[in-house]
């Protein structure tokens, strides 16, 4: 494996498209202007910065459990590749260079950063042993990612785009809780015993519960008045198609894969729910300039 390859896998960099959610109060309410989108795009770079360094201490923090995992073991820190001390380093150069630069773009989004540090800090030392708590924590996080876009563009995070969020994260967290119960079942040692309380059929439901949720709430959102009248448009309701074919398909690529992968693994390595997204974004520029 390549150098360069090694220190990207140590970053998590395929994991930055979690950080897409920064644009989300931007992308919601079409402000593209020029200021908007640079503030924008400094704040996803900056807490990319904040996110690979916490994601280089979880790591240390998980190190015993890394190592016996089937996937995880291979990370460059609990495989070797890279040592604790260098890890430790990086991460602490990452984390307060994102910190000391997101205070230039203004102290909310600056006390954004820390909230989602201090939290991370909390669920490594006790809230990720606690069942069904550790996925509300996650998702938690992925409303974090949306305050900061909001504060960073001065454009309001509305409660729809907030509790669209938290249902999507908390479906994709008890996602990854059901690959976790499927390595149990198959007798591979994995040191979550949060997922010593599901069963495949238990976390099924919770899957289709939220599945249910996320659609029942889009539609909800598309025909809502406030959104009507800021599209423009009453035929944003037709988005919905994408999004209710998006989460069926994604509940077909975990129940059919036969081997442990994270939900952004699952996004980054299926082109057909990559082309319902993209075709979802681009039915919202349609339907927004007819």
């Amino acid at each position: 494996m390549s150098k360069y390859k090694i220190y990207f896998r140590l970053l998590r960099v395929n994991n930055y498209v979690k950080n897409l959610f920064i644009f989300a109060p931007l992308f919601f309410d079409f402000q593209f202007d020029n200021e908007t989108v640079f503030n924008a795009v400094v704040t996803f770079v900056l807490f990319c910065f904040l996110a690979s360094g916490v994601y280089i201490f979880n790591d240390i923090f998980d190190l015993e459990a890394d190592r016996i995992h089937p996937v995880k073991r291979s990370r460059p820190l609990s495989s070797r590749m890279i040592t604790v001390k260098k890890g430790i380093i990086i991460g602490i150069v990452l984390i307060f260079t994102s910190l000391l630069m997101a205070l230039t773009i203004n102290l909310r989004v600056f006390l954004v950063f820390v909230c989602y540090l201090v939290i991370n800090i909390l669920y490594n030392l006790f809230l990720k042993k606690i069942p069904i708590l550790d996925v509300f924590v996650i998702s938690f996080c992925f409303i974090i990612r949306i305050f900061a876009g909001s504060y960073a563009t001065d454009i309001p995070a509305s409660y729809w785009i907030l509790i669209m969020t938290f249902l999507l994260s908390m479906f994709l967290g008890f996602s990854k809780r059901r690959a976790d119960v499927i390595l149990a079942k198959n007798n591979i040692h994995v040191l979550n015993t949060n997922i010593k309380i599901f069963s495949t059929g238990t976390i099924n439901c919770i899957l289709y519960v939220f599945a249910t949720l996320i659609c029942t709430t889009y539609i909800a959102y598309t025909i809502s008045r406030e959104v009507v009248i800021r599209m423009g448009s009453p035929y944003v309701f037709l988005t919905s198609g994408f999004v209710v074919i998006g989460v069926l398909r994604y509940i077909q690529l975990i129940k059919s894969s036969k081997k442990y992968k994270d939900p952004t693994a699952t996004v980054i390595d299926d082109w057909k729910l990559q082309s319902i997204i993209f075709v979802w974004i681009l039915s919202f520029v349609i339907i927004k300039h007819i």
